[in-house]
């Protein structure tokens, strides 16, 4: 380590400091404090000032394992930092908690009020045990988005003191029952209390650990499928009960998570195979999906899949997030001979979403996703373009910005298309287009088109044109007032789309620019983000907010309200 210090204090080439600072840092994972190196505030001190903010950024992340207090302070001021991107903020809430920050805890209830990372401090909750914890949980849970709701019931589920308060709640009614998942109710199972078992079995009903007849259970879900008729379901609502049910472990046409097998190459056309391993997840379970559990210090139950162990570290992958858990912190570590997908997966679906979802599994290709209230956040997660088709040339993700742009001009449209499909919806966003001069829109209610095209209702962006309605490649102009006396140019602006029925409306900077009623209009259909043809341009869209079925007017805030 001396050795390596002296070297960074000496050395000015940034490659060599970037991968010297990469391969510390991966040294010092799950180890929460470290003697600080002799040397280290001159290096701290020098490569804080790096043009670089990889390095800058690196060397705080040791900073705070090596104990300096100059990291620690800067590290949560930035935190509190409202106008930094969110993703960078997630970074330093994850560095914080990795070094076991003191004041962390009283923090995390100040961030519990900022939308933009409440998702996030909901899953470190889980790391603390406090009394209140449960109360402040069960009472935003209404208001919370389908990710925040998933990862508060995983927080609840994992202690027994926790368990208790969520199970009663939904005893009375004052919290879905649905809501209830079926690898929620094996992680409440897990914590072996007596009181939780006969919550569940109120909330629940009785269960069993295997049935008695599987072969049994599978024919009566067949015969569900089979009231279908010749087209049993609809694949793009399958989709949508794909999301809630399985998307979150397994990967199917390269988008889900990777806690359970990828299943796009599997054997789905055959109904039967699909149903045995669904309704008999147990059956055959190969070495690197089983289950562990993992009893923590801080008294958590964790279930999930060992991704690797370390004499200093256990990585746990469970199907909410990924934990690296210092090895010092776990009090037992118990592999079981059950599989990650737990039982009873079915059980909370009506038979029509049964239906849609084996109609899907069956498919040969990707389908659109179907939006609704509990998958939203499936729209844009701010890292990357899961969920979203384009030129990986002209489109990426930066500082949780979707960003277009091509240094030497288009001969034809570029779209980037979402995968969702949206119906009723409100999608509020703030989008910049350099220069003004060239033209940008975003389309919604569309679809895909030959030659990479999208046709359908554009809003349309650039000089001359912000604030119009059209149609690509159909009616073309519906709406021909502009907008542009309400732009910022070259600036951020926001831009509000409302579309419920047939009514379209929307918004620049709160000021109304479109109200239309439109009866031939698409009731639905995708989002695209668009680089027009023409010059050098950049286009950026963030902090963007999707909401299903709406209220049918535009947000309170704007000014034409």
């Amino acid at each position: 380590m001396a050795a390596l210090v002296a070297l960074l204090a000496t050395t000015e080439d940034e490659t060599l400091q970037r991968d010297m600072l990469r391969g510390l840092e991966q040294a010092m994972v799950g180890r929460a404090q470290v003697t600080m190196p002799a040397g280290w505030e001159s290096v701290e001190t020098k490569l804080n000032q790096s043009q670089q903010p990889e390095i800058r950024r690196r060397v705080r992340s040791l900073s705070l394992v090596f104990g300096s207090a100059l990291a620690m302070e800067s590290l949560r001021t930035d935190l509190r930092n409202t106008n930094l991107p969110s993703a960078d903020r997630v970074g330093m809430l994850e560095s914080l908690a990795q070094v076991n920050d003191p004041q962390l805890p009283a923090m995390l209830w100040e961030l519990m009020k900022d939308n933009a990372l409440r998702a996030d401090v909901i899953r470190y909750l889980a790391r603390y045990q406090q009394p209140e914890t449960p109360e402040v949980l069960l009472e935003g849970y209404p208001t919370y988005s389908a990710l925040e709701k998933q990862r508060a019931l995983s927080v609840l589920a994992s202690r027994t003191s926790y368990a208790l308060p969520l199970l009663q709640a939904m005893a009375d009614g004052t919290l879905p029952r649905t809501d209830l998942s079926a690898s929620l109710i094996r992680d409440l199972r897990n914590l072996k209390h007596d009181e939780v078992d006969h919550l569940l079995s109120v909330v629940w009903g009785a269960f069993r650990d295997i049935a008695a007849d599987k072969q049994g259970e599978i024919e009566r879900v067949k015969r569900i499928y089979y009231a279908g008729g010749s087209t049993p379901g609809d694949a793009t609502r399958g989709r949508a009960v794909f999301a809630r049910a399985c998307q979150q472990c397994h990967q199917l046409f390269g988008t889900g998570g990777r806690v359970g097998p990828d299943i796009t190459g599997s054997d789905r056309a055959n109904l039967d195979y699909i149903l045995q391993n669904i309704m008999d997840p147990n059956a055959v379970i190969p070495n690197d999906y089983r289950s562990s559990e993992v009893e923590t210090k801080d008294g958590r139950v964790l279930t999930g899949v060992v991704r690797e162990q370390t004499a200093s570290s256990l990585r746990l992958a469970t199907p909410t997030e990924e934990y690296v858990l210092p090895m010092d912190q776990v009090v037992s570590l118990e592999q079981t001979e059950l599989s990650m997908m737990p039982e009873g997966l079915l059980t909370p679906f009506n038979d029509q979403e049964i239906r849609d979802l084996l109609y899907y599994l069956r498919q040969p290709a990707q389908a659109p996703l179907l939006a609704t209230r509990e998958n939203t956040d499936l729209f844009f997660n701010g890292r990357d373009l899961t969920g979203w088709n384009g030129d990986d040339d002209l489109w990426r993700v930066e500082d949780a910005e979707i960003v277009g742009s091509t240094t030497t001009g288009l001969n034809h449209n570029a779209f980037l298309k979402s995968e969702m499909i949206l119906k009723d919806f409100r999608l509020v966003f703030e989008m910049k287009l350099t220069p003004d001069n060239e033209n940008s829109g975003i389309q919604f209610r569309s679809r895909a088109a030959d030659h990479g095209e999208v046709r359908g209702y554009q809003a349309d962006a650039g000089a001359g044109w912000w604030g119009k309605l059209y149609e690509e490649l159909g009616r073309a102009l519906l709406w021909e007032a502009p907008g542009d006396q309400h732009v910022k140019k070259g600036e951020w602006n926001l831009y509000e789309i409302l579309a419920v029925g047939h009514h379209v409306r929307t918004a620049i900077n709160g000021h109304l620019c479109v109200d239309l009623q439109d009866p031939e209009g698409a009731l639905q259909g995708l989002v695209a983000f668009q680089l027009h043809s023409g010059g050098p341009m950049e286009v950026r869209f963030r902090r963007l907010s999707l909401e299903v079925d709406p209220e049918p007017k535009l947000t309170t805030t704007l000014s034409d309200m």
